[in-house]
Order: structure tokens, then sequence, then C-alpha cells
């Protein structure tokens, strides 16, 4: 039995120029504005792999991801099916559901919600918990790459110090920035892996 080789580590420059560019963008944001921007963020980022995943749209306008009855035109639908076609894994699904329903809970409740609720500390702990070993997998990264002003973003993320550090030192709605920035770039380095699906003219095309 050949012995299995571990796969190569994503291109993290991606990661070192877009996550402190997501980072200041959400920081300017009110409450409500820093989860509704952040899920735009994360639902942009899932059309753009799923995007080079797919045979392209014979159409000028996609028609899976534009118009009233497109099949791909909600945040939803482009988390499960990129979960299914293989673009992203379990957790990183959980956690896109869970940016997806805060942004819900702060762009359509009636009643007033904000950091302070314990329905959103909540459903960041989780979004930590689902996150940590891409925590301690980007601050060996950017440790490596002895980028200071990065260090210094990130440096109180270590995931052996627990949420509640986390929280303590950058507060709730930072934290939720953070983490929702955190997944958008990690999500760019995807991009170079994805193998697109061949329509059957190009197969032909090829013989």
């Amino acid at each position: 039995m050949s012995k299995r080789v571990n796969p190569p580590e994503p291109p993290w420059d991606i990661f070192i120029v877009r996550f402190p560019a997501f980072c200041e963008m959400l920081k300017h944001e009110s409450e409500r504005g820093s989860v509704i921007v952040g899920a735009v963020l994360l639902d942009e980022a899932l059309e753009q792999l799923l995007k080079r995943k797919l045979v392209p749209s014979p159409e000028k306008s996609d028609e899976l991801f534009k118009g009233s009855y497109a099949p791909l035109a909600s945040f939803s639908a482009k988390i499960d099916f990129a979960y299914r076609v293989g673009i992203i894994g379990l957790h990183r699904r959980s956690s896109l559901h869970i940016i997806r329903k805060l942004r819900n809970d702060f762009a359509h409740s009636s009643l007033q919600i904000s950091f302070e609720s314990q329905k959103v500390h909540n459903k960041v702990q989780e979004l930590f918990k689902l996150n940590k070993a891409l925590l301690d997998l980007i601050w060996r990264t950017v440790e490596d790459a002895q980028e200071p002003a990065l260090i210094d973003l990130i440096g109180s993320s270590k995931a052996k110090h627990g949420v509640d550090y986390l929280i303590r030192i950058m507060g709730w709605k930072s934290t939720f920035e953070f983490l929702a920035a955190m997944i958008t770039a990690s999500l760019y380095t995807f991009e170079g892996d994805i193998e697109p699906i061949v329509s059957p003219d190009e197969v032909r095309n090829s013989r």
C-alpha cells in the first residue's frame, strides 16, 4: 500500500492580501451592516468558486445565479451546492450557515438585535469552535511569513487561547468580523485547486 501524501498547503499569499482588506471593510460598518456585508462577501466568494467549477453559461447572464427562479441565487443554495460538489467541507458548510442565519436575524428580525444578544453570542462561539483548526493553521502561516502587521492583527487569535480570551480582547462585534473575514479570505485560497467540469462539447473537440 502506498503511503498517503498530505495535500499541499493552499496559496496563503492570497489570504495574506485579502484577510486584512476584509477586516478593514467590516470594522467601519454598524453591527447590522457588519453581519450583512460579511454574508455578502461570503456569498460572492462562493459564487466565484462555483463558476470556476461549473461549465460556463452559454448565456450573457448566468441563469444559475441571476433571476427570480435561479436555483443558485440564494446564499443558502450556494452553500449547500458548494458542499455537494466538493468545494467546501462540512465544517465550512456549517460555518457559512451560521453566518447566513445571523444575517437573517439582523436583516429581518422585527425585534432589536445586537451583539449583546445571547443568541448572537452562541452563534459566534460556535463559529469559533468550528474554525479552531483553521485559526491555528493561519497563525502558523502568518508567523512563518513574518508579516508584522498581520501578526499584530491575529496575535490574540490562537485557538488555544479560547473564544473567551478572544472576545475579552476584541469584543463580540470584532470577533465576528475577524472570523467572517478569515473564513472569506480562506475560501479564495481554494480557487487554484478546483477542477472545472468539462462539457461534452469540449471533450469531443479535444479528440
